[in-house]
């Protein structure tokens, strides 16, 4: 192992992202939250050891390992204090607020509102109230622009915990946003003044912000004027900003059925089409001046160029983290050009993951991160691999050679891309595009030689005022792009729909594909066995048989088909949605309890027989008699107090208040249940209500 590790020292480097998302894994993995100085202890005493004990090979490759680990994790605890902010401690009524208005949002039916600098003249929020909220407007947003102070009425709430064990966490990415309420407003704001920036920091984050909503309006307008649907220049504005609120939900559930919601996600293949085409134009209108080209470094100059327009992008955006990689990877290309030195590598990709991860986290465990590193990670192994196979094919056949080697290195790159994905995508989605590679071959050529061209155009006669014909030349591209989406989203079995992945599967599947891709030599198949372990596990891995929401007021139970049927048909939507998701099944219409076989329904509440278990659901308190009696769980929204001597396991409002959402699994020994605060643990985002991790309901 000494000598394989020894023969592989040029890779090492690779690892230091690895190291750094261990750490960072480990912290979040944590129960409780630890003490700042674990992580500081640990990497310096680690270090000491690597160190000493440096003139032995083994000793000294896991010592500096573990230095590292421990890196990552005091990097995820400092990263934690140092956002620190109050939030809110319960939901409150319609209050009166007033507060700096720090961005709008667009969403597809409104805005949504981000302020600061809140007044709560009748002490709504309580003792601390947040610094920062989160609120829905309906209508009514057309006037508003950053930098404005608004009065309103509100009614607000903690931002939410997960609405299933292992779902998608809000209130931990609203922790490291600063976050502290989330809520909608009830009355149309009124504005009564504008706020003045303290320092040139703030200054420069309202300007920007005022210029991204500016731009966004420019693009809709400009697109609307040459008729084109108002969707198109949401879409347009999403490839531009980064705002993709306002697509429309039908374009964007096509985009992600047809595997092209990489499209509408400002990330690498952007930025390296903007890249490229700045490189382009520049160096050649720099090459058409002989005394330039010929005296002076022109390529080094394009390259400048290219990286000052690709800054102002990441700036345009909003930096989110696929974009910072996205710059940082492309920078690292360009500042090798600059400096005379090799451009794309994993060397590349290993700072621009190591970059993110010193300076964000927390963002290791989100889908963006992880679905974009995996991608360039994959691609990029995949063409080290292939490059010399590709090399020797160059230069054959005259053009129709080299329309045939630009078409297959279109289909290479969405295979690489695909396979590098498809995991990551199962686990946070819960779905698998069929089709992804026939929407990519058609749709991303549109967007890199028809889309980001008129993009760039624009942008650059924006100035002029002579922008509007260019945006109408991308709003026809992306209707192409449409089309291309809408079409192959409408196929025959276009979207797979499964169950999650384990946590365990998804930590396999991320190590052994680490190991296949970053290793060289032949020992790098030893990453195969983990993957292979983690598809075991995902394919054995049994859906649970109920849900229950964490107040017990919805319950949803699934059933042959398959198929989840709720208890309660109106209201909660997103709830319904959301858990159909999770559970991998495709969407459709809410069907009640009452209407199958297994389940019995009254005025009194519901009966449903799984697998040889009685589960109530009572509506009134007449029926707990019989319930308690009779039935082996009893489910409601309100305190129940069964009397001794009965079998039945009770999850009632108080308990699901303090425990969160349940996913239930009926067994012979009887049922197996998880919930939401024995993941979460007792951590600075968690809410308040919840008990203690360990406890048992």
């Amino acid at each position: 192992m000494g000598m394989l590790l020894l023969n592989e020292r040029e890779r090492w480097v690779f690892w230091l992202p690895v190291a750094l998302g261990t750490g960072i894994a480990l912290y979040f993995a944590l129960p409780l939250e630890p003490p700042l100085w674990v992580g500081a202890v640990g990497a310096a005493g680690f270090a000491l050891v690597a160190w000493s004990g440096r003139r032995l090979l083994p000793l000294w490759i896991a010592a500096v390992y573990l230095s590292l680990v421990f890196t990552g994790f005091f990097t995820a605890t400092l990263r934690t204090v140092l956002v620190a902010a109050p939030r809110l401690d319960h939901a409150t009524w319609v209050i009166p607020l007033q507060g700096r208005l720090l961005a709008v949002q667009p969403a597809a039916d409104g805005e949504r509102l981000l302020l600061d600098r809140l007044t709560d003249p009748k002490g709504g929020m309580g003792e601390h109230p947040p610094r920062l909220i989160r609120v829905h407007l309906a209508h009514g947003g057309q006037d508003l622009h950053p930098g404005q102070i608004l009065s309103f009425e509100a009614s607000l709430m903690p931002p939410p915990p997960p609405v299933l064990p292992g779902g998608y966490d809000f209130a931990r990415v609203a922790w490291f946003e600063g976050l502290g309420a989330v809520g909608y407003i009830t009355t149309p704001p009124a504005i009564i003044g504008e706020a003045r920036p303290r320092g040139w920091g703030e200054r420069l984050t309202q300007t920007v912000r005022r210029w991204r909503g500016a731009l966004s309006a420019r693009i809709n307008q400009a697109m609307a004027a040459r008729g084109l649907p108002e969707g198109t220049g949401a879409t347009a504005a999403a490839l531009i900003t980064g705002e993709r609120g306002a697509v429309p939900p039908a374009v964007l559930q096509a985009y992600r059925d047809a595997g092209l919601a990489h499209i509408l996600v400002i990330a690498g293949m952007h930025m390296s089409m903007v890249a490229g085409l700045v490189y382009g134009a520049v160096r050649g209108l720099l090459a058409a001046v002989p005394p330039l080209a010929l005296r002076f470094p022109i390529k080094k100059w394009t390259a400048a160029a290219a990286l000052m327009v690709t800054f102002g992008y990441l700036v345009l955006s909003g930096a989110p983290v696929p974009t910072q990689r996205a710059f940082i990877m492309n920078g690292f290309v360009l500042l090798a050009v600059l400096l005379d030195r090799e451009a794309l590598s994993l060397r590349t990709i290993t700072w621009a993951a190591t970059a993110v991860l010193l300076l964000q986290p927390e963002a290791l465990t989100g889908a963006s991160f992880q679905l974009s590193f995996a991608a360039v990670t994959m691609l990029i192994s995949g063409y080290e691999i292939l490059a010399p196979r590709l090399a020797r094919l160059r230069g054959r056949g005259g053009w129709a050679g080299v329309l045939l080697l630009e078409g297959a290195g279109i289909l290479l790159t969405t295979l690489l891309a695909a396979a590098g994905t498809a995991f990551y995508a199962l686990y946070h989605f819960n779905r698998f595009s069929a089709y992804a590679l026939l929407g990519n071959l058609l749709a991303v050529p549109v967007v890199g030689f028809w889309v980001m061209p008129a993009a760039l155009l624009a942008m650059l006669l924006l100035p002029l005022g002579l922008d509007g014909p260019a945006w109408g030349l991308m709003g026809h591209g992306l209707q192409v792009v449409d089309r291309i989406a809408m079409v192959v989203a409408g196929l025959p079995g276009a979207v797979l729909s499964v169950p999650p992945p384990p946590l365990a599967a998804l930590v396999l599947f991320t190590l052994g594909g680490l190991w296949l891709l970053l290793w060289r030599r032949s020992w790098r198949v030893l990453g195969l066995v983990p993957m292979a372990a983690a598809l075991v596990l995902t394919a054995l891995s049994v859906p649970p048989d109920l849900l229950v929401d964490d107040g017990g007021r919805v319950v949803a139970a699934r059933l042959p088909g398959p198929r989840l049927a709720f208890n309660r048909v109106a209201g909660g939507r997103m709830l319904q949605d959301s858990w159909r998701q999770q559970m991998g099944l495709s969407g459709g219409r809410a069907t009640a309890l009452g209407a199958d076989d297994p389940v019995r329904c009254d005025d009194f509440g519901c009966v449903v027989r799984l697998k040889g278990q009685r589960v109530a659901l009572p509506e009134r308190r007449e029926a707990l008699a019989d319930d308690c009696r009779l039935a082996s769980l009893i489910i409601a929204p309100y305190a129940v107090h069964c009397p001794p001597g009965t079998a039945a396991l009770v999850l009632d409002g108080p308990l699901l208040r303090r425990t969160g959402a349940h996913r239930l699994w009926f067994t012979d020994q009887g049922p197996r249940m998880e919930w939401v605060a024995q993941g979460e643990g007792r951590r600075p985002w968690t809410p308040f209500a919840f008990i203690a991790p360990g406890i048992t309901p």
